[in-house]
């Protein structure tokens, strides 16, 4: 039996990156800082778009964002993806190793989650 994969390139969290988000972004702000200030006021909003926008910042590596007050770790959970609250300094490193384990982790619930079932056993 193969071990289920993630559903994502974890290959980017070999280089994670730890975003500072400005409270205001300059005339011409890289992309990927921009879309994660949407990221961060959709999710301070309650928007159930912000999930997918976050999705697309930590499938760039992407492992935390850093505002001025507040650090915000990007984790992905069966149902999509959220920004949660952390405190001290966010390393790098070791938030890629948690994401890596987490995404492996996910793969193999979601794929026996999928596993049929024959009638008479237990899921």
């Amino acid at each position: 039996m193969t071990t289920p994969e993630p559903g994502w390139d974890i290959r980017v969290l070999g280089r994670p990156v730890v975003l500072t988000v400005p409270d205001r972004l300059g005339d011409d702000p890289d992309a990927l800082l921009a879309l994660a200030a949407v990221a961060l006021e959709r999710h301070l909003a309650g928007a159930p778009t912000a999930s997918r926008i976050i999705g697309q910042l930590a499938h760039s590596g992407v492992v935390a964002l850093r505002t001025i007050s507040t650090v915000f770790e990007l984790r992905e959970s069966r149902d999509g993806w959220l920004l949660v609250r952390s405190w001290g300094e966010p390393e790098p490193a070791e938030l890629a190793a948690a994401a890596w384990i987490r995404a492996h982790r996910l793969a193999r619930e979601r794929s026996d989650a999928a596993a049929p079932t024959r009638p008479g056993e237990l899921p």
